[in-house]
């Protein structure tokens, strides 16, 4: 998604579907990021920030996942920006602990996405089934529906 003002671009926004083509999975790598999708980049000229560029760009992007059949919407916060972290929760998304990655069942057992160690990883819903669920013997609520 690109925004523009006079013919000048003012702001960004792109996804993408996750590379987890990963063997003895129950969900093909191929409908896994047909399902969840990554907010890869969000970026709105710093003179144009606060007027809600940011909210269009991603609601829209949303939008579009939603209407291709994407269930789930992960992205990863950059160390020190923790500025984002009530704009991404004033969105409706949920932001998780540095490091710790997102579970997400993927068949019969979670996997964990996203776990880098500077990074956060944030995550939205985008259809009413996906849902933080607590599994026997997994200590963290692990993201179901999605996949």
């Amino acid at each position: 998604m690109i925004a523009e003002r006079q013919g000048e671009i003012v702001g960004v926004a792109g996804g993408v579907g996750p590379n987890l083509a990963l063997s003895g999975l129950a969900v093909p790598g191929i409908e896994i990021a047909r399902r969840i999708r990554l907010l890869d980049f969000l970026a709105v000229r710093p003179a144009d920030r606060g007027a809600g560029l940011g909210t269009l760009l991603t609601n829209t992007l949303l939008d579009r996942f939603r209407a291709e059949g994407a269930r789930l919407m992960v992205t990863y916060l950059a160390p020190g920006r923790h500025e984002l972290v009530p704009v991404y929760t004033a969105w409706g998304w949920t932001v998780g602990q540095r490091g710790a990655g997102l579970p997400v069942q993927i068949g019969s057992a979670p996997l964990v996405i996203g776990e880098y160690p500077a990074l956060r990883t944030a995550w939205k819903a985008l259809t009413p089934g996906v849902r933080a669920t607590s599994l026997p013997g997994i200590r963290v609520p692990v993201v179901t529906g999605a996949a």
